[in-house]
């Protein structure tokens, strides 16, 4: 008779330690979401100097400059990484005349105009990661080694430098070298 109630009471007790382990408290845990909670601000004052913060304040984009020097390497970077991430939609020469680009509302921004060639790298930076049809993606999917090189070419766009020219991409490198 004791083994038979024994039997019961631990049955019971099993039962009621699985049930409560199961309940809706594993599907209502708190968690933070993406996009949830904003990201905290910068302290004031702050500049990144080493170009590896994906994303900053509007006045903090005011105050960077691009931490790369001016090179023919790094312009010749630039122009490859335009050709793998912006080509589609801003075109070949930067006008905003891509094939992709010609589907979406609005147009692509043409990064030859005036009003590009008076931002600052950081302002460009900033846009290029965050600008009208680029956010989230381009801030998630461009590399951070590929973004100050990037910076610097489209900064050439607008500028019309002769150099530009000279600088090649990775398939004319290629037919050269063969």
């Amino acid at each position: 008779m004791i083994t038979r109630t024994s039997f019961r009471v631990v049955t019971i007790c099993l039962c009621a330690i699985c049930c409560a382990s199961c309940g809706p408290r594993m599907r209502t845990q708190p968690s933070i979401q993406p996009y949830e909670r904003a990201m905290p601000q910068m302290p004031t004052g702050t500049v990144p100097t080493r170009g590896d913060l994906s994303a900053f304040t509007l006045e903090q984009s005011r105050l960077t400059d691009n931490p790369l020097p001016l090179s023919e390497k790094n312009l010749r970077n630039g122009r490859i990484y335009y050709n793998y991430y912006c080509v589609m939609c801003h075109g070949e020469d930067g006008r905003g005349n891509g094939p992709v680009g010609q589907g979406f509302v609005p147009k692509p921004t043409d990064l030859t105009t005036s009003g590009i060639a008076q931002l600052n790298a950081g302002q460009v930076y900033l846009r290029m990661l965050t600008g009208t049809g680029h956010e989230p993606v381009m801030d998630q999917t461009m590399l951070r080694d590929h973004r100050w090189p990037l910076v610097m070419y489209v900064q050439q766009l607008s500028k019309r430098v002769p150099e530009e020219s000279s600088v090649r991409t990775r398939e004319e490198a290629i037919e050269e070298r063969q």
